[in-house]
């Protein structure tokens, strides 16, 4: 998705940019759920079948396990930051796919520190597949919460009351600067906001000075509402 969108190719996005994230993500979510199966499916073979772990192949985990919780969360605090500055379901859902990965990496660690400190023990032969019951359950977290934000920026909706709010104090703060308000059309599609307003201005009054307090307006109402984009229309005057 991300190469489809950094090529461009004839700038065909049937459902725009916003909504291809929003797909992306599900995909992404539903990876994590196919991942979710192969964990079960080995915690309850472990849980059915249980044994000792040992052998070089222990060693080589713990390294790897380190030097991936270390990655993950570096390109999850990565994600974060260009999720909070883009307001992108994609980065998202990625840093919600790393920190989770790196959660998984950090409990595995601990696990397998466990099971060989522990290993005299007969109990101690349940502390892996456990562990990845445990895993299995932060993976359905993450994986429902990304679920149900892209299903729900999938669908256009009308703007949240403070927001709305926003709308109605700025024409409020101008309104002694037109005659009247024709009406406000606002949605929400995805992480964008779209408002649309259409004023009446005096007919006295120069194009200049109203194109003036437009701007004005849309550059405010743009500042307080996040990812907006504000389109100020001009009524006809009604005749006398």
């Amino acid at each position: 998705m991300l190469r489809r969108i950094r090529r461009g190719q004839a700038h065909a996005y049937d459902y725009g940019i916003g909504k291809l994230e929003n797909l992306s993500s599900l995909f992404v979510s539903l990876l994590m759920l196919a991942c979710l199966a192969v964990v079960i499916v080995n915690a309850i073979y472990n849980l059915v079948h249980p044994s000792h772990i040992g052998g070089a192949g222990v060693w080589v985990s713990l390294i790897s396990q380190v030097v991936y919780a270390a990655v993950n969360s570096a390109l999850c605090l990565r994600s974060r930051r260009a999720a909070a500055g883009e307001a992108s379901p994609v980065m998202a859902s990625q840093a919600s796919l790393f920190l989770t990965k790196t959660l998984a990496n950090l409990f595995i660690l601990a696990s397998l520190v466990l099971s060989l400190m522990l290993g005299r023990f007969a109990w101690s032969l349940y502390i892996d597949p456990l562990a990845s019951l445990v895993i299995a359950g932060s993976i359905i977290m993450a994986a429902t919460g990304i679920f149900t934000h892209s299903c729900r920026d999938l669908l256009d909706r009308t703007l949240e009351e403070e927001q709305q709010i926003v709308i109605l104090r700025e024409l409020t703060r101008h309104f002694h600067e037109y005659d009247n308000l024709h009406g406000i059309r606002s949605r929400r599609s995805g992480s964008h906001v779209f408002i649309e307003i259409l004023l009446e201005f005096p007919p006295e009054r120069r194009v200049g000075e109203v194109q003036e307090l437009a701007e004005r307006m849309r550059q405010s109402l743009e500042a307080q509402i996040p990812n907006s984009r504000v389109t100020i229309g001009l009524a006809k005057t009604a005749p006398a």
